[in-house]
């Protein structure tokens, strides 16, 4: 009979009477478990773990894939912190006839490898929670396993990593990892160590991928990870790539794999999200990416986040407030809050001015003297209003005085459900957080602001952002300053040969006419006059070129908004040659 075992107490923080939601615990349809299950186990006698059990759907598929091939239910093992859910996996797997499979309700990360014995496959989902959100004990626990996997896992890590890494000291020589992970694996820094992990200790790992959702009510993408070949000779990543999770009923096994460059992505050059690139549009990026370094935003600029007020609400300030409150415009600075106040290629004084009208922009609070009577009179009340106890605000010397204000050359947006933009900041506005702050280098020529704000508006910049970025929940697109750096620019000149992009007429026209697109609120035709100008006009590059370009990036567009892409249409031509799919 299936069976509840008492193991290692459960952390009380993990099993919080909150829910499964605040312990990371969603549960796996049972069409990806079964799909696993098939995966993972091979022979009669293969010995089967799910170190977060959760309602059971893995052990109940697992434990149906054992008996399949001539094993036994006592083959199959869990392992659930949550008596609730260990108690309803039990339940499931009784229900089966499932004889013999334990539940143990336990902390994964607290349990020696010797205490299930060694097992050849490791699968399940494990919990996705954040190492903030844990308490000390429990974070200890995950950082210690990590680094008995030798792994340091930063603060930034979730604990996922900390199982999958734990997982594989469970494992047989030979054995295989089958797990349910996010899509951050393929992009967060803390992966990258993770990653290499995989790749020293595999033969071979597969990402599974898809267009569709795996858990559509849940604001967090997801692969399935494939690792196989424990402790054998290292043979490759590769990447499969699904429409949704109905193509699974195929087997996995059958599923075409297409190549990853395993060193790029360790190092963070490469993200798993370049496995959907058209091989078209994959040789056109490859080809600038070979001598990308003056082509690259940070061969020109710095990029940081904006100022962090702390509270907004009591620092930002509209013009009608700034006037009630008597404050002199010395002690005001003109700031943009929200990505809408890039209208164009430029932001204006007159783009201020409207942005003000729809809270877009306004006064960010800068006194320059705090005895000031209508100064010290706003100040009495932020006190009152105990602004100055606010995480952000109490360790600045002044409370009062925001730091980082100083207005950037040019601005760009943090997040945006379509392409990011980058404007000129001709208002000489200061910048908040939800925006960066591009300032550029000494080795940048004149009007280099303009050519850049032009060049980020072509096919090939707007597919480069979609591959340096990374999706949020709602389908966002973020961009880290440390991603903004590597934004590819199909710019006329390279910098590092000493010779300055020339910002001729030709593109002066192409910039203002780029600039009343955009105002017009039709950013496809701003990318064509850009793409005219730059890619087909001084790169010399083919427009079908730019068009293959555009249509990658609308494919990746609409992967990361969680809908179904378009499927870039056959290439045409003698430049149709096949060629075996392989992302670099």
């Amino acid at each position: 009979m299936a069976r509840v075992d008492s193991g290692v107490s459960r952390d009380p923080s993990y099993g919080s009477p909150n829910g499964p939601k605040s312990v990371g615990a969603y549960y796996t349809p049972a069409p990806v478990a079964r799909a696993l299950s098939d995966w993972a186990l091979r022979r009669a006698g293969d010995r089967a773990l799910d170190p977060a059990a959760g309602d059971g759907v893995f052990l109940a598929e697992a434990a149906r894939r054992a008996r399949e091939l001539g094993g036994r239910a006592d083959d199959v093992r869990g392992i659930e912190m949550r008596r609730d859910a260990a108690d309803e996996a039990m339940r499931r797997l009784r229900t089966l006839g499932a004889d013999g499979a334990t539940v143990r309700v336990a902390d994964f990360l607290a349990l020696e490898p010797g205490a299930e014995g060694g097992v050849d496959a490791v699968l399940g989902n494990p919990p996705f929670v954040r190492f903030q959100r844990m308490d000390r004990a429990r974070r200890d626990r995950a950082s210690s396993v990590a680094a008995a996997a030798g792994v340091r896992l930063d603060s930034m890590a979730s604990s996922w990593a900390a199982f999958v890494l734990h997982a594989g000291t469970f494992l047989r020589p030979g054995g295989r990892l089958a797990l349910v992970v996010p899509s951050e694996i393929g992009h967060a820094r803390y992966a990258r160590p993770v990653l290499g992990h995989l790749r020293a200790r595999y033969a071979a790992v597969t990402f599974v991928l898809f267009e569709s959702a795996l858990f559509p009510s849940l604001d967090q993408g997801t692969v399935l990870l494939l690792a196989e070949g424990r402790g054998e000779t290292f043979r490759g990543f590769s990447a499969a790539r699904l429409g949704s999770a109905d193509a699974l009923a195929a087997g996995l096994d059958r599923v075409p794999r297409v190549h990853l460059d395993a060193d790029a992505l360790v190092r963070g050059t490469r993200r798993l999200h370049h496995a959907w690139l058209p091989s078209t549009a994959r040789s056109l990026v490859d080809g600038f990416d070979a001598g990308a370094d003056g082509r690259r935003l940070g061969a020109w600029a710095n990029v940081s986040i904006g100022y962090v007020s702390g509270h907004n609400a009591f620092f930002h300030l509209s013009p009608a407030h700034a006037t009630s409150l008597g404050l002199a415009p010395e002690h005001l600075l003109p700031s943009l809050f929200r990505s809408r106040a890039l209208q164009g290629l430029r932001v204006t004084a007159d783009d201020w001015r409207q942005g003000a009208e729809r809270g877009w922009s306004g006064y960010l609070l800068a006194p320059r003297r705090a005895d000031d009577p209508s100064v010290a009179a706003y100040l009495a009340e932020g006190l009152e209003r105990a602004v100055h106890h606010r995480a952000k605000v109490r360790h600045r010397r002044p409370w009062y005085r925001v730091t980082r204000t100083r207005p950037p050359d040019l601005i760009l947006t943090a997040m945006s459900g379509g392409a990011p933009r980058l404007a000129v900041n001709a208002a000489g506005a200061a910048v908040c957080n939800t925006l960066h702050a591009v300032r550029l280098l000494p080795v940048a020529p004149p009007d280099a602001g303009a050519l850049l704000a032009l060049a980020a508006l072509t096919s090939l910049t707007e597919l480069s952002a979609e591959l340096e970025g990374h999706a949020l929940g709602g389908g966002l697109l973020k961009l880290e300053p440390s991603e903004a750096l590597r934004l590819i620019l199909p710019l006329p000149r390279h910098p590092g040969t000493g010779a300055a992009p020339v910002f001729d007429g030709n593109l002066q026209r192409a910039a203002q006419a780029a600039d009343r697109a955009l105002r017009a609120v039709d950013a496809a035709e701003a990318r064509r006059i850009a793409d005219r100008a730059l890619w087909s006009g001084t790169c010399g590059l083919a427009p079908s070129d730019a068009d293959a370009l555009a249509a990658a990036a609308e494919r990746l567009r609409a992967l990361r908004r969680g809908a179904r892409a378009p499927r870039p249409a056959p290439p045409q031509g003698p430049s149709a040659t096949a060629r075996p799919e392989v992302a670099s």
